[in-house]
C-alpha cells in the first residue's frame, strides 16, 4: 500500500486544519528519524568506549562528548516531539469531531417533523396494520 496518496487524501478531507496536519506529518517523520538515530549514536558511544579498552589506549575523549551531546540531544528531541504530536493530534481530532456532529445535527434539525403521520414520533413509519387476534388465526 503506497502511503502518500493516504497522506494526501486525509489532509484533503481536514479542510482548514490542513496546515496543522501538514505539520504533524512532517513531525511525525522527523519523529520517526530521530527515533532511528538515537541507538546508533548510542551504539557509536558504546563503540568508542570498548575500543579503547581493547586496543589498551587511553579512551578518546575529544569525540565522546559531542557523541554524548548528540545522543542527549535526540533523545530530548524524540520526547518532546512525541508530546507536542501527541497533544496536537488529540486536539486535532477532538475539533474535527466537534465539527463532524455539529453537521449532523444540523442536517438532522433540518429534516422534515415526523408528525405528519399522525402518530407519536417513536412509531411513525412502523407497519401500517394492526395484529388483531382474529386475523393472526386465519
Amino acid at each position: 500500500m503506497n502511503l502518500w496518496p493516504l497522506y494526501a487524501r486525509v489532509l484533503s478531507v481536514l479542510g482548514p486544519e490542513t496546515r496543522l496536519g501538514v505539520f504533524l506529518a512532517i513531525a511525525n517523520f522527523a519523529l520517526a528519524g530521530a527515533q532511528f538515530a538515537e541507538p546508533v549514536l548510542f551504539g557509536r558511544i558504546i563503540d568508542a568506549l570498548a575500543g579503547s579498552q581493547a586496543n589498551a589506549a587511553p579512551t578518546a575523549w575529544s569525540t565522546l562528548p559531542a557523541l554524548v551531546a548528540a545522543w542527549v540531544g535526540f533523545g530530548l528531541f524524540t520526547i518532546v516531539c512525541g508530546v507536542v504530536v501527541a497533544l496536537h493530534a488529540d486536539r486535532l481530532a477532538h475539533r474535527r469531531r466537534a465539527t463532524v456532529l455539529t453537521g449532523f445535527f444540523d442536517h438532522a434539525l433540518q429534516l422534515p417533523s415526523p408528525s405528519s403521520c399522525g402518530r407519536p414520533a417513536g412509531i411513525c413509519g412502523m407497519g401500517r396494520t394492526r395484529m388483531t387476534p382474529r386475523s393472526a388465526i386465519a
